[in-house]
């Protein structure tokens, strides 16, 4: 059963989980149609994007054949009233259902892995739920800096299969021109931020010193956007950094990389999938600040390496264009309500 100390905010979407819903689920995790639940509990893990995304650990015992074992797996539930259901947003909530169901995420090329799923349920109300596979990460919650360079080496593998020759996704529901639209989302606050420049908090943000570069940053948008589009295009994440990533070994003993939340998935430019794995992993203090220029270096190396084992013999400084473009963009543009 449910725990009673549960919070209570968790119980209209779980109200629907029983034994009979998560049975076969559970047999699913233990690899054994014999498994019987004994009991189990939950919790709401942090994460997801605002109102629209929660994610739920659940854990208990079970028996199976007269033995005890023990299983665990994460249930993340999707709300499309803050998303909307446009295939082509940049935010469209179902693309990550879509994915699984599709079945991609069980192939991707290179060290990057995405969790396992145990099914998709699209209910009556528009929700959707994603049970998956729940990862420990074999370091733990720090890493060393060194080990970013592994995960971008796996990045690069993953994009550079793209450029190399596999052939690109084309369903309907996968992310084109994700920064372009980002970027647009953008537009409405750009006047009220220029009226409150004045404002002790915007001057913090954006000394006055820094206002002229800001906007004329948003004023040539469209030229790093074009940029981007020139360049050569391959599969991204978009969303790749530390809290999205769990560090694995295989049973042989290799490094492998398992990216969680594939909801931006879709077509970019080469080199742009870094961005969020330098800066976001310091904006979010996963990597401190003095460490960034460090990681940006480690970064870049290992994902250079990471193409060429792909076999993507292009000039490395396209990469750092799609990187440095991007980047420009990417984390410096205020958010409108909705973003």
């Amino acid at each position: 059963m449910l725990s009673e100390t549960a919070p209570k905010a968790q119980a209209p979407e779980l109200a629907a989980i029983d034994p009979v819903t998560l049975t076969p689920i559970v047999q699913s995790v233990l690899n054994s149609d014999t498994v019987e639940l004994a009991s189990w509990d939950c919790e709401q893990l942090p994460g997801g994007v605002g109102a629209g995304t929660a994610v739920h650990r659940f854990a208990g015992r079970a028996r199976d054949q007269g033995q005890a074992v023990s299983w665990s797996l994460i249930l993340k539930v999707l709300h499309p009233q803050v998303y909307g259901d446009d295939l082509s947003a940049w935010n469209y909530y179902k693309r990550e259902v879509d994915a699984y169901q599709s079945g991609w995420l069980d192939d991707l090329p290179g060290g990057l892995a995405a969790p396992r799923s145990f099914g998709t349920v699209e209910r009556p109300d528009g929700t959707c739920w994603i049970w998956l596979e729940d990862i420990a990460d074999d370091i733990g919650p720090r890493w060393p800096l060194e080990h970013y360079g592994v995960v971008a080496r796996h990045l690069g593998q993953f994009n550079g299969a793209y450029l190399a020759g596999r052939p690109l996704p084309d369903w309907p529901w996968l992310s084109s021109g994700w920064l372009r639209q980002f970027v647009a989302h953008s537009a409405p606050a750009i006047g009220p931020l220029r009226d409150s420049l004045e404002h002790p908090l915007v001057c913090r943000w954006i000394p006055d010193d820094a206002s002229d570069r800001f906007f004329r940053l948003w004023a040539e948008r469209d030229c790093y956007l074009d940029a981007l589009d020139c360049l050569p295009q391959t599969f991204c994440h978009l969303d790749i950094f530390r809290r999205n990533l769990f560090a694995r070994r295989t049973a042989g003993g290799d490094d492998r990389t398992v990216a969680v939340d594939w909801a931006y998935a879709g077509q970019g430019a080469i080199g742009e999938d870094l961005v969020p794995l330098v800066l976001a992993s310091v904006y979010f203090f996963e990597v401190e600040p003095d460490e960034a220029q460090s990681l940006e270096e480690i970064v870049f190396e290992g994902y250079l390496e990471g193409l060429r084992d792909a076999g993507w013999q292009g000039d490395p400084r396209l990469a750092r264009l799609g990187y440095t473009a991007a980047a420009s963009l990417r984390y410096r543009l205020p958010k409108s309500e909705g973003s």
